[in-house]
C-alpha cells in the first residue's frame, strides 16, 4: 500500500457494544464482568473506558486540577545526608550543582554547626527553596530570620515565606492505608488546623505530603483527587476561592525490598513518574538501596530519574498531562467521591482520637489484605514472592523506617532459612513433560522462601530414594507428578515410612487420607507462602535440636 492510499484509508467508528461482543466471544464462556477488578480502595475497574465515562464528570474537576498549578514544572527534592554540619553543607552544595532544586534536610541534634557553616547555610537558603524537617530539633530554626519553603515539625508562623502547617498523607500510608485513607486523613488534619487557626491562615501556611507507591494510575489519580478535595474543603469552610497549597511527594518504601534490590530502581521510577503526572510540586525519589545504606552511585541514579524525566520526556512542558484520560479522570472522580464520603462519616465521630482510630483500623485491614494477596501470589513483588533470586543473601543490616513494607515478612523467612538451611529435595515421578509445569511451580514457590531445592533423579525406587536422601543430607522432600502418578505412588511411598517429611504438589481428594498415613502437607497454587514458610521453618528447628542433643 502506498503512502497516498494509507492517507485515504478510513475506518468505521467502533461502538462499545461491538467491542463487548468481540470481547465476550474471545472470553470463551467467561462473562464480561470477569474482566473487571476491584482495587484496594473498593473501586471496580472496568476493562474499557470510553468517552461516555466523561459525561458524568464535571468540567470543574479538570479545571480545579489545572488551576492548582501555575507551571507544569516540579522541583527535585533529594534528601541531604551527612555525619556533621560540615558534611551536610558540602553535600547541599554538591547536590544543588548536580540537579537538586530544593535543600531537603532533616535536622539532627548530633550535627554540630560552626558559626561560619551556619552563615554559609543561611546564604544558600536565601537563594533556594527548602524542605526542612525540624521534628528532632525545632530550636534549629532560631538560627534563621526567615526561611523560604516548607517546614515540618513546627506550626510557628514567624517565617513569612515558609509554610509550617504540615498535612501528612504519608503517615497513614506508612501504616498500610489505601488512597482513600490517605486523602481522608489529610482532610481530618486540615479540619483540626482550620478549627484551631482558621481556614484562611490554613490556606496561607499549609502544605501536604503524599507517599507514592507503584500502583501507577491510582497514584496519579490520588494527587489529582486531592486538588479537587481541597477546593471542596475550602467551600465547606466558607472559603469559596481557597488557594491551592504545595503538594510534596516521596516515593513510597512500601514496595521496596532488600531482595533483588535493583528492582527497586523500577519501582522508584514508576512512582516518580506517577507523582509528576499527578501534578506534584516537588518530588523526592529514594535510592534503590536506601534500606541497606545508599551509596553516591545509587543517590545519583535516584536524582537522575527526575532529571531524565525533565530533560528527555518533555513532561515538564505539559500541565496535567494525565488530564482528559477517560480512565484517569474516572478514577479521580471515584477517589474524590469515596474520600469525601468517608471524611463526612468520620466527622460524625465526637473526637479526633476516635477519627484517627477509625483510620488506623481501616489501614490495618487494608494492610492485612495486601499481605494476603502477596502471600497467595495474587499480587506480585518481583524478586520477593515471585522470580526470586536464590543467590540473594540478607547479610546487611536493614534500616528501620516508618513504613510497613510488603517484603518484610518474606525477608524474615529468607533470613530464617539462611541461618538454618532446610535441605529440600523434589522427587519427580512419571514422564518429564507430564510433571514439568508442576515441578517448576514448586521450585519457584520454594525458592521464594529462600530454599534452593535439589531435584532427584526421576522415578527412584524407595530404596534408591532413601539412599539419595542420605547422600544429599535431605531434610524434607516434595513429591511431584501428574495427577495419575501422584494418586498411585504417594500412598506407596507413605507405606515405606521415609526418613524425612514429605509434601505433595497439588490438591487431591485423597489428601486427608494421606495425612493420616503420614504425609506432612502439600504445596499448591493459592497457598499462603508465609504460612507454608513458617511451617517449613519448624523443620529446621527440629533438625537443629537433634544436632544439639
Amino acid at each position: 500500500m502506498t503512502i497516498q492510499k494509507m492517507k485515504q484509508t478510513t475506518f468505521n467508528e467502533a461502538t462499545l457494544v461491538e467491542w463487548e461482543q468481540v470481547a465476550i466471544k474471545s472470553l470463551k464462556g467467561k462473562t464480561l464482568e470477569s474482566l473487571s477488578t476491584k482495587t484496594l480502595e473498593d473501586i471496580l475497574l472496568k476493562p474499557l473506558y470510553s468517552l461516555e465515562d466523561l459525561q458524568n464528570i464535571s468540567p470543574e474537576q479538570t479545571s480545579a486540577i489545572r488551576e492548582a498549578k501555575q507551571t507544569s514544572k516540579w522541583l527535585v527534592a533529594q534528601p541531604i545526608a551527612g555525619n556533621s554540619g560540615k558534611e551536610v553543607l558540602m553535600n547541599i552544595k554538591e547536590t544543588l550543582l548536580k540537579g537538586n532544586d530544593i535543600i531537603h534536610y532533616t535536622v539532627d541534634k548530633k550535627h554540630s554547626w560552626a558559626s561560619s557553616e551556619l552563615e554559609e547555610l543561611r546564604a544558600l537558603m536565601a537563594d533556594h527553596t527548602v524542605l526542612l524537617d525540624v521534628c528532632k530539633d525545632p530550636t534549629f530554626l532560631h538560627n534563621f530570620e526567615d526561611v523560604k519553603g516548607l517546614i515540618k515539625g513546627t506550626d510557628a508562623t514567624g517565617f513569612s515565606n515558609a509554610r509550617t502547617y504540615f498535612l501528612d498523607g504519608s503517615q497513614i500510608h506508612q501504616a498500610g492505608g489505601d488512597a482513600v485513607s490517605e486523602l481522608t486523613s489529610v482532610l481530618i488534619q486540615a479540619d483540626t488546623l482550620a478549627t484551631k487557626f482558621g481556614i484562611h491562615q490554613l490556606a496561607e501556611k499549609a502544605f501536604v505530603q503524599f507517599s507514592v507507591d507503584t500502583n501507577f494510575f491510582m497514584e496519579i489519580a490520588k494527587i489529582r483527587a486531592f486538588r479537587v478535595l481541597w477546593n471542596a474543603f475550602g467551600e465547606a469552610y466558607g472559603n469559596m476561592d481557597i488557594p491551592a497549597i504545595p503538594v510534596h511527594t516521596e516515593t513510597s518504601l512500601r514496595s521496596y525490598s532488600t531482595l533483588d534490590a535493583n528492582v527497586n530502581i523500577l519501582r522508584a521510577g514508576n512512582s516518580t513518574l506517577s507523582a509528576v503526572l499527578g501534578g506534584a510540586d516537588s518530588v523526592t525519589t529514594y535510592p534503590h538501596d536506601v534500606l541497606t545504606g545508599s551509596t553516591p552511585t545509587s543517590e545519583r541514579i535516584a536524582r537522575n530519574m527526575q532529571l531524565v524525566l525533565k530533560e528527555e520526556t518533555n513532561i515538564n512542558r505539559i500541565l496535567d498531562a494525565a488530564g482528559g484520560s477517560y480512565y484517569v479522570e474516572t478514577l479521580t472522580k471515584e477517589l474524590v467521591e469515596k474520600s469525601w464520603s468517608y471524611f463526612l462519616e468520620l466527622m460524625k465521630e465526637s473526637t479526633l482520637e476516635n477519627r484517627e482510630a477509625k483510620l488506623q483500623e481501616r489501614a490495618a485491614r487494608k494492610w492485612a489484605h495486601q499481605l494476603e494477596l502477596l502471600a497467595t501470589r495474587k499480587k506480585s513483588l518481583i524478586g520477593t514472592n515471585i522470580y526470586a533470586n536464590p543467590e540473594d543473601s540478607l547479610d546487611n543490616e536493614i534500616a528501620h523506617t516508618a513504613y510497613k513494607r510488603l517484603a518484610e515478612p518474606f525477608e524474615q523467612l529468607r533470613k530464617g532459612f539462611q541461618e538454618s538451611p532446610l535441605n529440600t529435595g523434589i522427587i519427580a515421578y512419571g514422564v518429564l513433560k507430564d510433571y514439568k509445569a508442576r515441578m517448576d511451580f514448586v521450585s519457584g514457590y520454594i525458592v521464594s522462601l529462600g530454599i534452593s531445592p535439589i531435584v532427584a533423579p526421576e522415578n527412584l525406587k524407595p530404596v534408591d530414594l532413601e539412599k539419595w536422601i542420605a547422600e544429599n543430607k535431605i531434610n524434607y522432600v516434595v513429591f511431584v507428578g501428574n495427577d495419575e502418578q501422584t494418586a498411585g505412588l504417594v500412598p506407596a511411598l507413605l507405606n515405606e515410612n521415609l526418613s524425612v517429611p514429605m509434601d505433595v504438589a497439588g490438591k487431591f481428594e485423597e489428601y486427608e487420607d494421606w495425612l493420616d498415613a503420614g504425609l506432612s502437607g502439600r504445596i499448591f497454587a493459592g497457598q499462603s507462602l508465609l504460612e507454608k514458610g513458617t511451617e517449613l521453618l519448624k523443620y529446621t528447628k527440629k533438625e537443629n535440636s537433634h544436632e544439639n542433643a
